[in-house]
Formats: C-alpha cells, sequence, structure tokens
C-alpha cells in the first residue's frame, strides 16, 4: 500500500542516502572544475564531501552498549556535521575563484543543509535513546 506524497515522513536512514547522494553530486560537479584549481580546490570538496559519508556510515555502524561507544558514536556525528560545514565554506570559496553554476550551487547548498538537519537530529534523538546507558 503507497503512502500519499504529503503524509510522508522523512525515514530515520535519510541522512546515510543523502550523504551519499551528497558525495555523488560533489565528484561529479567538481570533475567540471576548471583544470587550474584541481589539486587546491577539487579534491580538497570531494575529500570532504567523502568524509561526511564516511563518518555518518561508521556513526551509523555502532550500536552503543555503554557510554563509551554512545560517545564514539556521537563523535562521528559530530565529525560529519562539522565537515558539512566546512563543505559549505569551501564551496564559497570556489564561488568566488570561479564561478560555480547558480542552479549547481543551490542543489548543493540544500543538500548540505538538509544533511546537517539530518545529523543534528540524529544526534538529538540518540540523546533519548541511550540516555538509560552507563
Amino acid at each position: 500500500m503507497s503512502v500519499i506524497k504529503n503524509n510522508r515522513n522523512i525515514s530515520t536512514m535519510e541522512f546515510l542516502m543523502n550523504a551519499r547522494k551528497l558525495q555523488i553530486f560533489t565528484i561529479r560537479k567538481a570533475v567540471n572544475f576548471p583544470k587550474k584549481y584541481r589539486f587546491f580546490i577539487s579534491v580538497n570538496i570531494v575529500n570532504i564531501a567523502t568524509r561526511i559519508y564516511e563518518c555518518v556510515k561508521c556513526g551509523n555502524s555502532i550500536f552503543p552498549t555503554n557510554e563509551h561507544e554512545a560517545q564514539i558514536r556521537r563523535d562521528y556525528f559530530n565529525q560529519a556535521r562539522a565537515e558539512a560545514y566546512n563543505l559549505s565554506a569551501q564551496l564559497e570559496v570556489a564561488n568566488e575563484l570561479f564561478v560555480i553554476d547558480k542552479d549547481d550551487l543551490k542543489e548543493w547548498s540544500q543538500m548540505i543543509s538538509f544533511e546537517i538537519q539530518l545529523i543534528k537530529a540524529i544526534i538529538d534523538t540518540d540523546k533519548t535513546r541511550y540516555k538509560h546507558i552507563k
């Protein structure tokens, strides 16, 4: 049975899918950057997007049974969020050095901000979910 589009909720695993889409989108767009900026900008931007995906994957793979494991999980998600902010900053630098297509930049920014929201939601959910772990 299908659900009406307006009644659909965001999946709890959406942060993984969005991080993956963000990495793929970043790779596709970064290869079109001017060649002279490849090692200064393009590689760095792709690496940041890759780290976001890696961090959310690692954080999601931890099923805490004690406080230390819960902290490790939280650290991975905090790292992913920090990298997302970093990606946004690097895109601003890239856009100042050479003009990135407005539509691409808008879509990129939306994906980044959505990923940040999703990661914040996971961190908040984990606070209540794992508060009983000692």
